[in-house]
């Protein structure tokens, strides 16, 4: 199919680019290789998007009182969370009820803390022994308030809840130290 593209492109003299073509055969995930950094991105990776960075024993978020977003009040309903100086993974320390699965919203704050290095950080929903998991959604750019969706949250139950685990994959400053961030969020 890639062939037939670029056979058919060069035969009406019509150029674009190699990142075009590549994308004229995958699924509705955005490609992401030529958007500015300043570009908010969301992307969801499937279920399986975040399996290479699951660790064994990701940490728990503690109370961190620099928030930008207030926490809410959870009423049984909502979960949110706060973290900073996050180099790797963490879990939430609240569940999400069990009678919440399937579509559920998350209103993210995350920043690096560098303007010239956005954040890039996955988000999934799932137990903490990682049997059941929702889609994984990457959000990459510093940002303040972006509210993404997952249509696929599994339901958990009271021995073994649905937690959301974030994943910093921001990468390494100039001297190869990984970088930190911080955010926070709520679901909706």
């Amino acid at each position: 199919m890639k062939r037939q593209i670029a056979t058919l492109l060069m035969s009406t003299s019509l150029v674009l680019s190699l990142a075009s073509v590549a994308s004229a055969e995958s699924s509705s995930i955005d490609n992401t290789s030529s958007a500015a950094s300043s570009e908010v991105q969301v992307i969801n990776l499937g279920t399986t998007g975040n399996d290479a960075y699951l660790s064994s024993s990701p940490q728990i978020i503690t109370d961190d009182s620099n928030s930008v977003i207030t926490p809410m009040s959870t009423d049984g309903q909502n979960i949110s969370y706060s973290f900073k100086k996050l180099s790797d993974q963490i879990f939430s320390s609240s569940p999400l009820p069990v009678h919440r699965y399937g579509n559920i919203s998350l209103t993210v704050v995350q920043d690096s803390g560098i303007s010239s290095i956005p954040a890039d950080v996955n988000y999934q929903f799932l137990t903490k022994d990682y049997k059941k998991k929702s889609s994984v959604v990457k959000v990459y750019g510093n940002v303040n308030g972006k509210t993404i969706t997952f249509s696929d949250v599994p339901q958990g139950t009271a021995s073994n809840p649905v937690y959301l685990l974030i994943g910093n994959h921001t990468g390494t400053d100039g001297d190869g130290y990984q970088i930190q961030i911080s955010g926070n969020g709520y679901t909706n």
